[in-house]
């Protein structure tokens, strides 16, 4: 991506910390994506990456996603279904977010996890709003 689109683009110490990557930003659609790499530090005893973080996965694209659409929000609740385990067979995950509604009130995000094969590992649902101290 280049740097008129991400430049400004304040980022997570989570999202740094998972070693997150923008694939593909598209503004009238509503839709970023981003790259993670499944990493044996997130896995827990039986080989598998930890569940939170595939939420983090998720809520790390619906964050910039709601920055690069002009929204200062937060993540007031958060929704996933796990479909497919994330091991160490996937090198990396794709998080596909995009933004289904929004009003004056708060704004729905939802989001897909693709294991590197393009099989479905989990779906989500964030509801956002605006926090009440400045931001």
């Amino acid at each position: 991506m280049n740097d008129e689109v991400w430049g400004n683009l304040p980022i997570p110490n989570i999202y740094k910390e998972l070693e997150g990557e923008f694939l593909d930003f598209d503004f009238e659609e509503e839709i970023l994506s981003c790259k993670f790499p499944v990493l044996s530090k997130f896995f827990n005893p039986l080989d598998i990456t930890l569940g939170g973080i595939l939420d983090s996965y998720m809520d790390c694209t619906m964050g910039p996603l709601s920055y690069l659409l002009g929204e200062r929000v937060v993540t007031k609740s958060f929704e996933v279904r796990y479909i497919k385990s994330v091991s160490s067979s996937s090198d990396y995950v794709v998080s596909k977010a995009w933004r289904e509604s929004h009003n004056e009130k708060e704004s729905i995000y939802k989001a897909e996890l693709y294991l590197d094969s393009g099989e479905l590992a989990a779906t989500s649902k964030g509801v956002f709003v605006t926090p009440k101290a400045k931001i």
